[in-house]
């Protein structure tokens, strides 16, 4: 940095611009704001990646095959997720930008296109999943035991992509409204809550056998926990952009 510094100042090139005429110290409120946006965002990434990574660490107590067979299923969901992730990206800067200029009806009718994008594309890449979940598997493994349980997980995958999608698409518009307060503590509650219960249900080894809690739907239950989760957070979120969008429309 040093060296680049002294370029800028002694560089015949650069004598010319003045780049140290004027010093201006950081803006405390300008970084203020964009902390208060971008904290709460982070905080929400971190959530949503925890939330996720605590089913692996619990469905890897239950042996090597749900282990493998989840990392599958984890691993096309993640896959997946980049498509509503780059639709609520999109419709994040359309929205800032009808914001900036006023034009609330038009942000509030993009935020609805992003969404309704991206539930279509969810339904059928989720049909996909489901109507080809073996033959999916069977692109990850060839061993027949990881390829019957991961096709099974598929299956759920391909439900628990309608709500991903849904969440990644409003959660992006609502930063374009600079709304990552309430979102943050949605996914708080919703996602790691679940995680937090399944925690405590989840087998301890150092236990005796009779006084462990059981998973009877084994490693499926982690996925419809995941999923009934990921519905309450995308519904919450959902309504949330209904009522702010609205509310900013009206003013």
């Amino acid at each position: 940095m040093r060296p680049r510094l002294g370029w800028c100042w002694f560089a015949p090139g650069y004598r010319r611009y003045r780049v140290f005429a004027r010093w201006s110290w950081p803006n405390a409120r300008a970084l203020a704001r964009i902390l208060s946006l971008g904290l709460p965002i982070g905080l929400t990434f971190l959530i949503d990646v925890t939330g996720f990574t605590f089913m692996a660490l619990f469905i890897a107590r239950l042996g090597a095959l749900y282990s493998a067979a989840h990392q599958i299923a984890a691993n096309l969901a993640a896959l997946c997720f980049m498509l509503p992730l780059a639709l609520g990206n999109a419709a994040s800067v359309v929205v800032g930008q009808s914001l900036g200029a006023r034009r609330h009806a038009r942000a509030r009718d993009a935020g609805l296109v992003g969404l309704a994008l991206g539930l279509a594309c969810a339904a059928v890449v989720g049909a996909g999943l489901y109507l080809c979940a073996d033959a999916i598997a069977g692109l990850y493994t060839g061993e027949a035991e990881p390829r019957r349980v991961a096709a099974g997980l598929i299956a759920f995958v391909a439900v628990y992509h309608l709500f991903d999608a849904a969440q990644a698409v409003v959660v992006n518009v609502l930063r374009g409204y600079k709304r990552a307060v309430v979102p943050m503590l949605i996914y708080g509650v919703a996602l790691w809550a679940w995680a937090w219960a399944e925690a405590m249900r989840s087998p301890d080894p150092h236990r005796s056998r009779l006084a462990r809690p059981l998973h009877p739907m084994g490693a499926p239950g982690f996925w419809l926990a995941a999923i009934a989760s990921l519905a309450l957070a995308s519904s919450l979120v959902t309504a949330y952009f209904l009522r702010v969008s609205r509310a900013a429309e009206s003013n």
